[in-house]
């Protein structure tokens, strides 16, 4: 079934880029031996395809039209394209209007978010510190988003090359165990796994478990949660 796309990300010299689903979910590798019409695509623009497995089971573009209507298919297009090309056409090739430059989207109010975020965790934190003398909350926090930031740009590099891919669930554990504030800046930085609604659910539940714990701890102590957690240090 044709579905309605953003082509994301596309490397005219090599022949090859994303597809952002508009119904939301995985990127979509596009290869331009799989479109068809009167020119090569550009980044930015909508296309509509029909999306399949390839050989090892990962998600491709079997078939690629632009959204421009009815155009006759030039085979050339599907040519290998040279530098000296790709510049010609680059300027020839108006960029579509939708086309969003890089950078954090609203970046003022996703720093404000983030800092909300991270007063419990946080106090909660330095409350441990003063009133057991443990650093173990704080040091967890620091190493586990340092390593889901790191597994976060190697799963999107993995993304942009059709490499393998790390599992979700690793990345979901990563963040259980006290790397979402990490993995919530690699979201941003990379632009990775912020439109796949399944994943975002996971997510901020795991967000919202952990400032209830530490709201807990703070204010309602029921759970009485490290004084049955050994510190370690």
């Amino acid at each position: 079934m044709e579905q309605r796309g953003t082509l994301k990300s596309w490397n005219d010299e090599k022949g090859f880029g994303f597809i952002r689903p508009e119904q939301g979910g995985d990127e979509v590798f596009a290869h331009i031996s799989a479109v068809r019409g009167d020119r090569r695509p550009v980044a930015g623009e909508k296309v509509l395809y029909v999306a399949g497995p390839d050989g090892k089971g990962r998600l491709r573009a079997e078939h690629i039209r632009l959204n421009a209507g009815m155009t006759l298919d030039k085979p050339s297009i599907r040519q290998r394209s040279t530098p000296a090309r790709t510049a010609s056409r680059s300027a020839q090739t108006p960029r579509p209007r939708q086309q969003r430059h890089g950078g954090i989207q609203d970046l003022p109010v996703k720093l404000v978010l983030f800092a909300v975020l991270c007063v419990l965790p946080v106090w909660g934190s330095l409350h441990v510190l003063s009133t057991r003398y443990s650093l173990f909350p704080l040091a967890l926090y620091g190493s586990a988003s340092l390593v889901a930031f790191l597994f976060y740009w190697h799963d999107k590099q993995s993304a942009l090359k059709a490499q393998r891919r790390i599992p979700e669930k690793t990345l979901h554990i990563l963040e259980l165990a006290g790397g979402w504030p990490g993995g919530l800046v690699a979201q941003q930085v990379f632009r990775h796994k912020t439109r796949k609604v399944s994943y975002q659910a996971v997510f901020w539940i795991i967000v919202l478990l952990h400032e209830a714990l530490w709201a807990d701890e703070l204010f309602f102590h029921r759970l009485h949660l490290f004084d049955r957690v050994p510190l370690f240090f």
